[in-house]
């Protein structure tokens, strides 16, 4: 039973409680605790000492409200991240004069230090805790923001953009790391498909922005719009954003090849992680080729790029939304069934029509919408499915976690951008492909515990 109470004063409501557990003990037998605002308990060993054991941080509701929503906020950055800098590909390309495909690599590039940032930062959150990199991160991403600003090359373009991936991959995922530690099971597979949401409004507001910013300013103003926003939201993190992980993870060799192995090993959990790079990659094909599609084929503005991307994250949005209402009447199990099936067969039928409306703005516009609709119901509910597998190592199974789905978006931009599209045929024909894979991976996911 309890031997005796370490801490009880809690006046501002902020530090847990924290008692003494023999050990022998089940801690499910004492998880009315954490109910009631534990955070740390410790166990008695043999030896005489006391090891501190995490079952999950408490933060006051009204704090908990102020760090969640902070984190869902600094979301919609991460969302920016490609869209932002979408609408001024032919620009860059024209006013530094090179190739469209070295233009299109500033996406693939991001996407490849986002991936690094996330992966690294995964074990280091474990070990040395969140608070501090979210602060570091945020910091960074304002300085190299800035240095296209200043030294207007290609070559210093794409440090920049993988110096933000880095970066801002490496906030991401201590935030998500947050969540796990203040959130119980349950909220967070709901928590999933808000952060599906708010990451969809950079999709939303990012070409939109980017599109005026681009016309009015020029390429270099996407760059300097991202340091003052981030610059804000650094301060934020001071204000707001406790530290919520105090159950630290040595950095040690043999517990990350342990844990990874661990992550690894679960094939329900690598199929989820494949078809969320599966399902990104849909929009990132769009983000990479379409730029050039709509201005340079159809030659439209840079403003027109942006409103229409600006209609397709709405669309996304709205599936986010329309995702949640049915996880709440339906298992996830199901929602796959439907959803990658039922696209699947949607994008047969545009690229039939793509053959019969080669130049038609309609159509792009019609079959990217439904692409990023079908987005927004596999990625937040793959998010949050696969978040809940293994909170008790969340740093770094959200780290492979995108890891995995980034790299597969990063070598899809990659090959988009060698691809010359000139037609609605060979954008929709890529949108095919992607799914059809997705198809693929369904029927190869364990059945027997999709429907948990």
């Amino acid at each position: 039973m309890i031997n005796n109470i370490v801490s009880k004063s809690n006046k501002n409501q902020e530090k847990p409680y924290v008692f003494k557990l023999e050990t022998g003990h089940n801690l499910n037998q004492y998880k009315f605790y954490h109910e009631m605002g534990i955070v740390k308990i410790h166990m008695h060993n043999n030896a005489g000492a006391y090891m501190t054991s995490n079952i999950g941080v408490t933060l006051p509701e009204q704090h908990a409200k102020y760090v969640v929503w902070t984190l869902l906020c600094l979301t919609v950055l991460v969302g920016m991240g490609v869209d932002l800098i979408a609408p001024s590909l032919p620009a860059i390309a024209n006013g530094l004069h090179v190739p469209n495909s070295a233009a299109k690599n500033i996406i693939a590039i991001y996407l490849l230090g986002y991936a690094f940032g996330n992966f690294f930062t995964g074990f280091l959150t474990d070990a040395w805790g969140r608070q501090k990199i979210i602060r570091i991160s945020l910091f960074s991403f304002v300085i190299v923001s800035l240095l296209p600003v200043f030294f207007p090359r290609m070559d210093v373009i794409l440090l920049s953009r993988i110096l933000q991936g880095i970066t801002l991959g490496s906030y991401a995922v201590v935030a998500r790391s947050v969540f796990s530690d203040i959130l119980p099971p349950e909220k967070l597979t709901r928590m999933g498909t808000l952060i599906g949401t708010m990451w969809g409004l950079g999709p939303v507001l990012g070409p939109v922005i980017g599109g005026y910013l681009q016309f009015y300013f020029g390429w270099e103003a996407g760059f300097i719009f991202f340091a003052i926003i981030t610059f804000i939201g650094f301060i934020a993190s001071f204000i707001i954003i406790p530290e919520t992980h105090f159950n630290r993870h040595p950095l040690r060799l043999k517990t990350i090849k342990t844990n990874l192995i661990a992550v690894l090993s679960n094939r329900l959990f690598m199929c989820i992680v494949v078809l969320m790079g599966l399902a990104y990659s849909l929009i990132i094909v769009f983000n990479t080729a379409g730029p050039f599609l709509i201005q340079n084929e159809f030659h439209y503005s840079p403003v027109f790029f942006g409103h229409v991307a600006l209609w397709l994250g709405v669309v996304f949005l709205a599936s986010t939304f329309v995702c949640r209402h049915f996880l709440k009447k339906h298992s996830v199990e199901k929602l796959y069934l439907f959803v990658i099936h039922f696209f699947f067969i949607v994008t047969i039928a545009s690229i039939i029509s793509s053959f019969f409306f080669e130049k038609s703005i309609i159509l792009v516009i019609i079959a990217s919408a439904l692409m990023y609709f079908s987005t927004g119901f596999i990625f937040p509910m793959s998010m949050g499915k696969g978040l809940s597998l293994f909170r008790h190592i969340s740093g770094t199974a959200t780290a492979l976690m995108y890891l995995i789905n980034v790299l597969i978006t990063s070598l899809v931009s990659f090959i988009v951008s060698f691809i010359e599209v000139h037609n609605n045929t060979a954008l929709i024909g890529m949108y095919f492909v992607l799914l059809f894979c997705a198809v693929i991976v369904y029927w190869i996911m364990p059945r027997e515990n999709k429907t948990n």
